[in-house]
C-alpha cells in the first residue's frame, strides 16, 4: 500500500464529508448500506473487526484493516477511531486503488 497517497485520499474524504468516524455512526452507515467502504484500524480490537466483518458482509460493504493505528488516524482525518467509513463510491474505488486487498 502506498501510505503517503491512502492517506492523502482519506484526509480528502473527510474534507468531502464523505466518511463516517467511529463505531456508531459507521455502523449506522453500513446497516442504512449508505458506506461503499469500511476501514479498521491496526489496533481495533477483537470484538470490534468481528462485529464490522458481520455488519458489512450483510449489506455487501468492502472491509480492509489497514496498518494505521487509531493515533495515526487523528492526525490523518483529525479524529481518534478505530473504525471509518467511506460513503462514497467513487472515492473508495479511489482509495482502493492505493491498497492491495481482495474484497
Amino acid at each position: 500500500m502506498n501510505n503517503d497517497l491512502f492517506a492523502g485520499m482519506l484526509g480528502l474524504c473527510r474534507k468531502a464529508g464523505k466518511i463516517s468516524v467511529g463505531h456508531d455512526e459507521s455502523k449506522l452507515s453500513v446497516k442504512n448500506k449508505k458506506a461503499f467502504l469500511c476501514i479498521l484500524s491496526s489496533d481495533s480490537s477483537k470484538r470490534l473487526q468481528k462485529e464490522f466483518e458481520t455488519f458489512c458482509s450483510q449489506s455487501g460493504t468492502a472491509l480492509v484493516t489497514v496498518e494505521y493505528t487509531m493515533e495515526q488516524f487523528l492526525y490523518i482525518i483529525g479524529s481518534k477511531a478505530a473504525v471509518i467509513t467511506v460513503n462514497d463510491e467513487n472515492l473508495s474505488k479511489k482509495l482502493m486503488t492505493y491498497r492491495e486487498v481482495n474484497i
